[in-house]
């Protein structure tokens, strides 16, 4: 175990107790809705919590008078947007669950939904779309591999305001679970051996059937590896990225994009990083992000962060409940990525090519079962 994360589980269980008692800790009852995504086989989960639609989101309006001088002029209200002070920078003290390495801090989740919630906080200030260094992802990994009497565990970035983060100071999240996210079950069904492609190993990369860019590698046990777990993470954070940005360009190439969709594709690529990046102790994926929310659906829309390309969702009001419950929570997550236009095909085409893919299917299944 790593000296700071020395009985972490209790310490990280103390504190929570400790602040919820307090005040000092919001935690927010929700109603869980489960939602069956037939397409991917998988059931995704909708929590409902009307209440977090009033929390905090890091822009402040102030109200000032006109510092001009009065006259013989009544004084006009002036209005400002003043961002909210760093929460992290003092952190509040309840909040504090111990220290993840030299460079992190642990806290826990002040609006939080799931108990135990708790973030991996740089101790000096860091852009929230700076990339992760390898001391974040280790500090991250430690903890995931110390959260103890949780079924599952998962860590979740938010880099930049596209994918959904709302503190500008870096600060990474682990989700403890009473079952495996929906986006575990999803990577591990398609890593299986399949008719036509082989399973997946341990440094592969490859896609999950979302309708959006999207990359995921599986991850060596360290333990029947001769590499460290920082030398795993890192090449694992590498190959990713660099999967993410060939597709941007690949993206970058269709004919019928539009202009602002380029300009967005030229920014990714340069210095305006967004992205969702998720961790277990299975796997790493990382999702580039075009946008916060979803499409807007009689002026209804919901917000989604990185926890959408786990399965999970937030609702916060009734209509966007009924949103994702009527659309599905894939489809809906999906249209916050960068998606390739589907080509139309008519029936005839679409039975021959059908045909054609079963055929090839077959072949392919085959020829692997001789490997």
């Amino acid at each position: 175990m790593i000296p700071f994360l020395d009985g972490f589980d209790a310490k990280l269980s103390s504190a929570y107790k400790t602040a919820l008692a307090s005040g000092e800790l919001i935690f927010t009852p929700s109603e869980t809705y489960k939602i069956k995504e037939t397409v991917y086989n998988i059931e995704c989960q909708v929590s409902y919590a009307p209440a977090l639609a009033k929390k905090p989101h890091g822009v402040l309006l102030t109200v000032e008078e006109d510092p001009r001088p009065k006259l013989d002029r009544p004084s006009t209200p002036v209005v400002k947007c003043v961002q909210n002070t760093n929460p992290f920078l003092p952190h509040t003290p309840a909040l504090y669950v111990t220290d993840a390495s030299e460079e992190h801090k642990i806290l826990l989740n002040k609006f939080c939904i799931v108990p135990r919630h708790f973030l991996v906080v740089t101790k000096e200030f860091c852009q929230q779309t700076d990339p992760l260094t390898p001391e974040d992802m280790l500090a991250v990994w430690n903890t995931l591999k110390a959260v103890r009497n949780t079924r599952d565990a998962l860590a979740f970035y938010n880099c930049g305001s596209r994918s959904g983060a709302s503190q500008p100071h870096k600060h990474m999240q682990v989700l403890p679970l009473e079952e495996p996210a929906p986006i575990a079950t999803l990577v591990r069904e398609c890593s299986k051996r399949q008719p036509g492609k082989k399973e997946n190993r341990p440094g592969d990369v490859f896609s999950v059937p979302f309708n959006c860019i999207n990359h995921v590698i599986l991850l060596p046990d360290p333990e029947k590896t001769d590499k460290s777990e920082e030398d795993i993470l890192v090449e694992a954070y590498i190959t990713l990225m660099d999967a993410m940005m060939m597709s941007i360009r690949e993206y970058a190439e269709q004919e019928t994009l539009s202009e602002q969709d380029r300009d967005l594709c030229s920014s990714l690529m340069s210095t305006s990083f967004a992205y969702s990046w998720i961790l277990t102790r299975e796997f790493m994926m990382i999702v580039p992000r075009k946008q916060e929310s979803s499409h807007p659906v009689n002026g209804i829309a919901l917000d989604i962060n990185t926890l959408g390309f786990a399965g999970l969702v937030l609702a916060k009001t009734k209509e966007e409940l009924e949103l994702v419950q009527t659309r599905g929570v894939l489809e809906i997550v999906a249209e916050t990525g960068f998606s390739f236009e589907r080509t139309q095909r008519s029936p005839e085409e679409e039975a021959k090519h059908r045909e054609q893919q079963e055929a090839l299917e077959k072949q392919m299944g085959s020829a692997l079962s001789f490997l």
